[in-house]
């Protein structure tokens, strides 16, 4: 009796062993990626339980901005409900986060000397102004590529500018969404999160779509600046939009921002411009949405102008 005792004690110990030895040698897991999460303060927004909504606003009569407006000249509605004004900003003194994206793909050759040029225009416009505004620079062509991130260094953003050339296909898409779900995301606080396009306008190669895109910035309130280079040969030539344009305008509008469309070089430069200007010029609202409840839906967002005249720019809506 005792040597079987023996026997099966040293059975169990055997086996326990074989088992051990199999765990430490069993990989580890793969870590799972996870996903961006907004950023604290952003267009959903949640404060001790309360969901908000912030909404930038542009508005332009005659092509500049109006100044002087109050929260009673605006009024807010969510799925055709009005909703109830909660703080006004007059205009924004939020700081800026800017991504440049700009086109390098075959199409853009010819344009690009003139393009970086005006990049760096701007670069140094924004960077000068307010030490608080901070800029990064990507490319995209068959890639997407990060040659800064996120700073106030003139030198180190018109560096990157100056190194990059052209070749490959064009994936707009896929850089807007990179650069949010990778970057802007990510952001902690009240800055604004501004993309500014520079492209010719034509998509060949995303993976993602333009409804991918414009959702993307709208649920991570990103607005979307496009210059667009499609019809711009340098010398004086008529605008005539495309259906590359319009995509470009749609992927801008839907988020609250703008498109320009340069002819020469000059109004390039204009338009760099005009986009910096508008950053600084821009009304913030806020307002918590009378439905609480996350319901993965769509929100459709209507604004309309009281006692006042002009076009406004902001998103259209976004999912919760």
């Amino acid at each position: 009796m005792r040597r079987s005792s023996v026997i099966i004690s040293c059975a169990v110990a055997i086996a326990l062993c074989a088992s051990a030895l199999t765990f430490a040698q069993k990989p580890a897991d793969k870590p799972q990626q996870k996903k961006p999460q907004p950023a604290a303060q952003d267009d959903q927004t949640t404060k001790v339980g309360v969901y908000e909504v912030r909404l930038p606003v542009t508005v332009k009569a005659k092509g500049k901005f109006v100044p002087g407006l109050t929260e009673r000249n605006f009024e807010v509605y969510e799925d055709g409900k009005r909703q109830k004004i909660e703080t006004f900003i007059a205009p924004s003194k939020l700081p800026l986060n800017i991504a440049v994206l700009m086109d390098t793909s075959n199409s853009v050759k010819l344009k690009l000397p003139f393009e970086k040029d005006a990049a760096e225009d701007f670069v140094a416009t924004v960077t000068t102004y307010r030490r608080k505004d901070q800029v990064s620079f990507t490319t995209f062509d068959s890639d997407v590529e990060l040659h800064q991130d996120f700073t106030d260094n003139q030198e180190l953003l018109i560096k990157a500018i100056r190194k990059v050339k052209a070749g490959g296909y064009t994936r707009i898409y896929d850089a807007v969404y990179r650069i949010i779900e990778e970057k802007l995301a990510n952001l902690l606080g009240d800055a604004r999160r501004i993309i500014v396009v520079l492209s010719d306008g034509e998509d060949t190669a995303s993976e993602h779509s333009l409804r991918d895109a414009i959702e993307m910035a709208q649920r991570y309130d990103v607005t979307i600046f496009g210059i667009s280079t499609k019809n711009f040969k340098g010398t004086g030539s008529g605008l005539v939009e495309t259906s590359d344009d319009k995509e470009l305008r749609r992927l801008c509008e839907a988020t609250g921002g703008q498109i320009f469309l340069p002819s020469e070089k000059i109004d390039l430069f204009k338009a760099f411009t005009q986009v910096a200007q508008d950053l600084r010029q821009e009304y913030v609202i806020y307002y918590r949405p009378t439905v609480q409840e996350k319901i993965a839906k769509r929100r459709e967002i209507k604004l309309k102008l009281v006692s006042a005249d002009g076009h406004l720019s902001y998103k259209e809506g976004y999912t919760y």
